[in-house]
């Protein structure tokens, strides 16, 4: 029988600002038990924004948290011979979220003011996500044709985009596993890009040589329907891709 997801809905329009990272700093973010993965021998890091649409609970639309915008900061891992995710940190805009995730499910969640805008006109879509205090100015805005195609599987927006699962040490110790069901993404053709972040400020002092840094590379995917399955051990991980 296949399990019901405890969370469904609808991830749009997704940025990804993927940036090279030293490995000796990667693993010091994730747990003893998983390794590293490397594009092209390299390790990296990726600031994620999308927007939740249609959330429902165990099949239920809770109102107030339908939809919301959300921005996470995630490395790349290996576990069981899977392709995976490790959260640094997951800025949503409201506590409760916030709480929830933390103390049910040991993620790293943080409450912050977001705002998103998506303009669709001219043959384009730009997404825009704002993070934190407006004064500060960290956003990113990524404009892409509107026209979207399926990445193949040796390009970098599929190895960056189709992840196997994304996992996290639960309080007793153990790998926990979330498991994600989703169809492949089709990514839109980047046009321009404008971001402004200060890393050290939103993810701990050791990620602040990411404000002078270039980005590898940028990847807007349209997004898709998705079901989110409650964790489970880590061993044997096996099929859907993850959370961005």
């Amino acid at each position: 029988m296949t399990p019901r997801p405890f969370l469904a809905a609808r991830w749009s329009h997704i940025i990804l600002l993927t940036f090279e990272a030293p490995e000796d700093l990667i693993r010091r973010s994730i747990p003893p038990e998983v390794e590293p993965d490397r594009w092209n021998g390299r390790t990296h890091v990726s600031l994620v924004a999308l927007q939740m649409l249609d959330v429902r609970i165990k099949g239920w639309r809770i109102p107030g948290f339908t939809a919301h915008p959300q921005v996470n900061f995630r490395t790349y891992l290996r576990a069981a011979g899977e392709p995976g995710v490790w959260f640094v940190r997951q800025f949503v805009p409201s506590r409760l979220i916030a709480a929830v995730g933390r103390l049910r499910y040991g993620e790293p969640f943080w409450p912050t003011p977001i705002r998103s805008r998506v303009v669709d006109r001219h043959g384009e879509v730009r997404a825009e996500y704002g993070v934190g205090p407006a004064a500060f100015g960290w956003h990113v805005s990524v404009t892409g044709s509107r026209a979207a195609v399926v990445p193949p599987p040796d390009s970098s927006e599929h190895y960056f985009i189709e992840r196997a699962f994304a996992c996290r040490t639960r309080p007793d110790g153990k790998l926990g596993v979330f498991r994600v069901a989703h169809q492949a993404w089709a990514v839109r053709q980047i046009r321009a890009v404008d971001y402004r972040f200060d890393f050290g400020s939103l993810y701990g002092a050791e990620w602040e040589f990411l404000n002078r840094a270039q980005p590898a590379g940028v990847v807007f995917a349209e997004g898709s329907e998705v079901a989110v399955y409650a964790p489970m051990d880590s061993p044997g991980i096996r099929g859907a891709a993850a959370p961005p």
